[in-house]
């Protein structure tokens, strides 16, 4: 999730309790619910740019009742936008970024719309990010860290809004960021890991981790269109690798995640604003023993859209980010829209 930080931290360049009941059908009931879910020099810059172009919280409602769905992973859908193919300047830069789920509804696998829901999910992210002065193949090198504080981690197959355990949920470390900057091209290529630190309870529908170890791959590029480099154009491609869930037999199935951005920079290259978007998909299904039957060898997906402002004031050393994606054609999955807001403190480190 490093690269989020560049799309909501990136200094301009010149060079998420219900309000009402919901309905659900038990399964033990007469109306019998079934959601079927459909549910790394220049070789290395090569390399992030290839990974690029080949690449062109899941939740569920009710009360007491059941609502069966496919595994989340911890990556959230959205979470970047513009130049997120991009790495920081050398510096230090501290961030706060509260990342809102606004929940209407809960699609089928058909994409109509199975229950409507009021839900908002909530996850304020502190965020710390070092890029160095250090070269390696040709490249910038840094990392990033988050802690993340949620509301409640909505995670697999019931959710019961009368539980829900929020606190510090599973934290991320990249402890490689490498980026690139060829002509009017930049590229980013890093390594992350999720470490389930959030409490966990295998039979708890709701808790503040997800429970298993994850792996995440990023590979992007940004592109400056025009000599003045004021148009601009971002790709990030987010692979999620799972491992098992903590106390029972069930592994949530690889993840991919696509976003991307078309801006214009204003007032000396200190506003970038444009469209920003993504696409989620779901590329194999959960598997293990507890995976349900409903939902065995099923997919998911979702899509958002919208705008988003950046600001950098370099005065006073800082960067602010709003950004507002309404989801579309989302399968097996809840839908709604996305509001993503940061802070940033910037302390670039001086050029030699």
């Amino acid at each position: 999730m490093s690269s989020f930080i560049v799309s909501c931290l990136n200094p301009i360049r010149p060079e998420y309790p219900l309000k009402k009941e919901i309905v659900a059908w038990d399964l033990q009931s007469s109306l019998r619910l079934q959601v079927f879910l459909r549910t790394a020099s220049d070789r290395m810059a090569k390399l992030a740019c290839t990974m690029c172009v080949l690449s062109i919280f899941l939740f569920f409602g009710g009360n007491s009742e059941q609502l069966i769905a496919q595994q989340n992973g911890h990556y959230l859908q959205g979470i970047t936008g513009l130049e997120n193919g991009s790495t920081l300047p050398p510096g230090v830069y501290l961030s706060y970024l509260p990342y809102l789920n606004l929940v209407d509804s809960f699609k089928k696998s058909d994409g109509s719309t199975l229950l409507d829901l009021d839900l908002k999910v909530v996850a304020h992210n502190a965020v710390y990010q070092v890029t160095t002065k250090k070269r390696i193949l040709g490249a910038t090198y840094g990392l990033s860290f988050i802690i993340p504080i949620v509301n409640i981690r909505l995670q697999a197959d019931t959710f019961d809004k009368s539980v829900q355990n929020g606190g510090v949920s599973d934290l991320f470390l990249a402890p490689v960021v490498l980026g690139w900057t060829k002509a009017k091209a930049e590229y980013l290529l890093d390594y992350g890991v999720y470490i389930p630190a959030g409490s966990f309870d295998p039979n708890s529908p709701s808790n503040a981790g997800l429970g298993f170890w994850e792996h995440q791959i990023q590979a992007g590029a940004t592109y400056n269109i025009d000599k003045k480099k004021l148009w601009n154009a971002s790709l990030l491609s987010t692979w999620e690798i799972n491992q098992s869930k903590s106390g029972e037999d069930l592994k949530p199935g690889p993840m991919a995640n696509f976003e991307y951005s078309f801006g214009r920079r204003f007032f000396k290259y200190q506003m970038n604003a444009g469209i920003v978007g993504y696409a989620y998909q779901k590329l194999s299904p959960d598997s293990g023993s507890a995976v349900s039957p409903l939902t065995r060898g099923s997919h998911d997906r979702s899509f958002g859209a919208g705008p988003e402002l950046k600001y950098t004031d370099v005065k006073h050393r800082l960067a602010f980010d709003a950004r507002y994606e309404p989801q579309f054609g989302v399968e097996t999955k809840t839908s709604g829209s996305v509001v993503v807001i940061s802070i940033t403190y910037l302390n670039f480190f001086p050029p030699k």
